[in-house]
This record gives C-alpha cells, sequence and structure tokens, in this order.
C-alpha cells in the first residue's frame, strides 16, 4: 500500500478519518493525500464578477486544507507520514473517484457524517456514493470514532471472496497489526446449512497468518445479527465485500451499506470483489 486518499470537508468527523489514514500510512510507510471538493458555486457567491476570483478562492481552501491536516499530523508518530493537499472544483462523488484514479490511490478513507445540517446530510450520502461507485477498498470512520486495531474486528462474508490482489493487499495491510482477532461471520438464513469447509480453507490461504476464527449464525436479519455479533466481541472495525456483478448489487448494496454504515458504529471497511 503506497497512497491512501482522504476527503474532507473539515469537520470533527473527518478528522477522525485522518487520524486513522495517518495511523495506517504510519505502518505501511504510505503517503497521505488529503481532498477538499470545492462545490462549483462555493466560490461564487452568487455573484457572476466573483468568477474571477475563484482561482485565488482555491488558493486559499488549499492553504487552509494545509494547515488543518499538519494540525492533525503533528504528533510525532505522525511527523514522518509524506502528506498532499489538493483541492478541486466539482461535485464529491465523482470528483473523488476521479482524484483516487489521478493518484492511483490504494484505499479511500472518510467520514461517514460531516459538519451539521445540509453539510453533514450531504458528507453521508458522498461516503456511500463513492462506496457504491469505486472498485477501491473505501475505510468509512462514523462520528466519534477512530480505528482502533487493539481490539478484534470483524469480516462479514457469505464466502464469495473473489477480490484483486491490490485490494487483497490493502486488507492484510489494514488487519496486520491487529492486537485481537480477527473473526469471519457467516449469517445464514437457512438453519441447518453446513459448514462451508472448503471456503474457509480457501479464505484462511487468502488471508494468510493473520490469526482468525469462523463463526455461523442464522438470522435473516443479516445487518441486526452482524451488529449484535461485533458488539458482543466489542470488535473495532467490521470488513465487508460487494459484489458487483451481481444483478441485483446497485440495490442490495446501496441499502446494506447505507443500514452499515449509519448503524454500526465502528469503522468499516468495505472492499470490492472483481
Amino acid at each position: 500500500m503506497t497512497t491512501i486518499l482522504v476527503p474532507t470537508d473539515f469537520s470533527k468527523c473527518a478528522e477522525n478519518a485522518l487520524q486513522s489514514a495517518f495511523a495506517l500510512a504510519e505502518r505501511s510507510k504510505a503517503g497521505v493525500v488529503v481532498l477538499h471538493v470545492v462545490f462549483p458555486n462555493e466560490a461564487l457567491d452568487n455573484n457572476i464578477y466573483n468568477a474571477f476570483w475563484t482561482e485565488e478562492y482555491l488558493r486559499e481552501r488549499q492553504q487552509a486544507l494545509g494547515r488543518w491536516a499538519e494540525r492533525i499530523r503533528q504528533p510525532v508518530r505522525f511527523g514522518q507520514v509524506k502528506t498532499d493537499v489538493m483541492c478541486r472544483v466539482g461535485f464529491p462523488v465523482p470528483s473523488i473517484c476521479d482524484v483516487a484514479d489521478e493518484i492511483k490511490a490504494d484505499l479511500i478513507v472518510m467520514g461517514t457524517t460531516g459538519s451539521t445540517g445540509l453539510r453533514g446530510a450531504i458528507l453521508g450520502s458522498v461516503a456511500a456514493g463513492v462506496m457504491a461507485q469505486t472498485a477501491l477498498p473505501v475505510l468509512s470512520i462514523p462520528k466519534n470514532r477512530i480505528l482502533d486495531l487493539t481490539v478484534n474486528a470483524v469480516l462479514a462474508t457469505d464466502f464469495r471472496f473473489d477480490v484483486s490482489e491490490p485490494t487483497l493487499n490493502v486488507l492484510r495491510h489494514v488487519i496486520a497489526d491487529i492486537k485481537g482477532k480477527l473473526h469471519i461471520l457467516h449469517v445464514t438464513a437457512q438453519a441447518d446449512a453446513p459448514r462451508q469447509t472448503e471456503k474457509e480453507r480457501q479464505l484462511s490461504a487468502a488471508l494468510g497468518s493473520v490469526p482468525h476464527e469462523f463463526h455461523y449464525l442464522h438470522d435473516r436479519d443479516i445487518v441486526q445479527a452482524t451488529i449484535n455479533f461485533i458488539e458482543s466481541l466489542d470488535a473495532g472495525l467490521l470488513i465487508a465485500v460487494a459484489h458487483k456483478h451481481s444483478i441485483l448489487h446497485r440495490l442490495f448494496f446501496d441499502r446494506m451499506t447505507r443500514r452499515l454504515a449509519y448503524r454500526v458504529h465502528v469503522p468499516l471497511l468495505t472492499l470490492h470483489d472483481i
């Protein structure tokens, strides 16, 4: 893992996301790029003559962004992380995805809620939109949390774990220093479903030396069963895989991701299959 992208709106939730990104970057020797997207009309103030000052406005925003990122990076443990900042005019979801492609990001880290009022609602929808549209792993950080790998992590799976090697590499980096254990959870509506021994073996091979164990639960409400399991372990991270090649992916993923992102109060790492 070499590059982590962190979109921000300067909110406390975005600050927590940047702290989480710095922690990951410090361990993996990755660089961090902090992005602020300026809405097309933000610098115009409904006055066409102000369009001439848009470039200056962007410079001011970028300078403010640099000061904000540097303040969060100041602690000694993050001081060596290479950090770049950029501002981009556009709409958040496509701009974030475009920049991620341009800088060849390995991972996007972002908050699930933003500033109060309308901007908070916008950033929440932006997080869900980015998770649905990008092929990159996305680590979403909920309000009042930062990534904590000193406790257990949960990988929710249906055993269709067909991810690319770069995505698998990101997963390994994220959980490499986990102090607890990775708990792999399979929730099924079938009460007498057989154990997926061969698929367990394949997933174990993909995870390599990461300590882990498998769990099976019978429940029709996958999200609630997952939440209950996370709470029972006091887990600090949930990992889930989105299956883009499914015909029902768009409907399922949007609904499930929003439910997970807003109801699960731990960071959510979303991976995408190939």
